[in-house]
């Protein structure tokens, strides 16, 4: 994903298939469960309600330990494709 398109996200706000989210935490689980059970969708870490961008900070380790609760927390397993991006 190109910086435009993370934009033309972020600026048009959460929908059916866009959630933002402030952390990593049981509600990102829950929301890619949703949206692999629906049309799919993304989730960006890092942004308040409103679009605003906080960011996160993220390790390599940080990444694995993400996925790892992922997958352990879903039944079938969730591997979701995921993306840094840098603003």
């Amino acid at each position: 994903m190109t910086e435009k398109e993370l934009k033309n996200i972020i600026n048009n706000g959460e929908s059916e298939t866009v959630e933002f989210k402030q952390s990593f935490n049981k509600s990102v689980i829950e929301t890619i469960v949703a949206f692999s059970n629906s049309k799919g969708g993304k989730i960006l870490i890092g942004l308040k309600d409103d679009g605003t961008i906080i960011g996160v900070s993220i390790t390599e380790e940080t990444m694995q330990k993400w996925l790892n609760e992922i997958k352990q927390n879903t039944i079938p397993q969730i591997i979701p494709d995921i993306e840094i991006l840098e603003t």
